[in-house]
């Protein structure tokens, strides 16, 4: 499923705030809790990896500024690895009560998705011939490149929260760990490491206060349950971070997070209905079509002087689809005076072709030469992406230019 900005916003926050939770309630079981439960983690991502048929996710993230909700969003996520399907269904609910839905159903022949509050179903179907990854395949955290020597920092800068962990027999011969942390049990180092992770964690996020000082880890609470085949099926994390903004305003953001882990062995995924529902056709290569050529822009917005100033314009024109290639030009316009602010304007032509490459080839104003990427968003908008670096098969990273935001907006004559 292709998120939106919005949608993008604010899974890196979620996302991040909870790698923050699973950091500081990882300080809380150090020794053999610790280890039990990293064991435990480790083991569950193992059977999820390979071991488990089927079996359902359900989350549920609260997020509160000054007791005030700014964001509650429940998932539930269903996976058979043995048909190789799986399902998710989303629903995000916003401070101001905006209530959206996502949805998507996939398998190895097609997959289907309705984002937001639109009322068509995506259908992309997949020939025989395609070499696609199942839509199960689960990957697993522990094993992907650089873990080993993560894990190794984390036990180091954690390292001197001993005490404060209970492990209790739970029934049935499984286990509990439950641990919580006030704000003079945080070590210095901590909050420092947390202060910086944080900081750049709110960074050019709007809907979020932007904490700038003053930044540390008020209250952390979790539980985990294991089961007695040695798996995780309940995580819960509550954690309340402190700080000030600008204007000297304290806030306490408060992150619950729930986890649970369960149907294992008696979850049913069907195919959804879609008689009499709107349905669109997209390429299984990229999912664009000929409705997609013309013009889209984004605004170059900088934070200057305490206020959002607008310093030019970024373009992309889609001049051709042709099956899976889509053809275009890129261009930056800056606006006279701000020329400082962003001295090195891009301008280059771009073709396509998801099935040949999952990336274009580009050459940016310093004439080096990049790789980029391009993909449908909502309706009427695309996502851009430049600076790509291709980790592996099945994951990049991207480092984009300063201001720079990859969602771009049709311009209709």
């Amino acid at each position: 499923m292709k998120l939106s900005k919005k949608g993008i916003t604010v899974l890196s926050f979620t996302v991040g705030a909870c790698l923050f939770v699973s950091t500081a309630f990882a300080d809380t079981l150090l020794g053999s809790g610790y280890d039990r439960l990293k064991d435990s983690a480790k083991n569950t991502a193992a059977l999820m990896e390979k071991d488990l048929n089927n079996y359902t996710i359900e989350a549920l993230y609260t997020l509160k500024d000054n007791n005030q909700t700014l964001l509650q969003a429940s998932m539930i996520k269903k996976m058979d690895t043995v048909k190789q399907t799986s399902e998710d269904n989303t629903v995000t609910k916003t401070a101001m009560g905006e209530t959206t839905s996502d949805y998507s159903y996939s398998d190895n022949k097609l997959s289907v998705r309705k984002s937001g509050k639109e009322d068509t179903y995506y259908v992309t179907e997949y020939p025989a011939n395609v070499n696609r990854k199942g839509p199960t395949q689960f990957d697993n955290p522990f094993k992907e490149k650089g873990a080993a020597e993560i894990e190794k920092i984390v036990d180091a800068v954690v390292g001197s929260l001993k005490d404060y962990v209970q492990v209790e027999e739970g029934k049935d011969g499984g286990k509990v760990y439950a641990g919580s942390l006030s704000e003079a049990q945080v070590p210095a180092v901590v909050n420092a490491v947390s202060s910086f992770g944080i900081k750049q964690m709110f960074n050019d996020e709007r809907d979020i206060p932007d904490i700038e000082s003053d930044i540390f880890v008020k209250k952390v609470v979790g539980t985990a349950v294991e089961n007695k085949a040695g798996y995780l099926e309940n995580v819960t994390g509550d954690i309340t971070l402190s700080g000030k903004d600008k204007n000297g305003v304290q806030h306490d953001l408060n992150l619950n997070v729930i986890v649970k882990l369960s149907e294992i062995a008696n979850t049913k995924i069907a195919m959804p209905d879609l008689t009499g529902a709107n349905v669109e056709k997209v390429s299984y290569s990229g999912g664009f079509s000929s409705k997609y050529v013309g013009t889209y822009k984004n605004d170059i917005i900088m934070d200057k002087d305490g206020k959002f100033v607008k310093i030019g314009e970024r373009t992309v024109e889609i001049t051709s689809v042709d099956g899976d290639k889509v053809t275009g030009k890129y261009s930056e316009t800056v606006y006279p005076g701000f020329e400082s602010e962003y001295p090195n304007k891009d301008a280059f032509d771009f073709a396509y072709n998801p099935v040949s490459s999952t990336t274009f080839t580009y050459t940016d104003a310093k004439g080096e030469q990049k790789n980029g990427m391009i993909h449908p968003n909502s309706a009427g908008k695309v996502y851009f992406e430049m600076g790509i670096q291709v980790m592996d098969k099945n994951s990049y990273k991207s480092s984009s230019k300063p201001y720079y935001d990859g969602e771009f907006r049709r311009i209709f004559e």
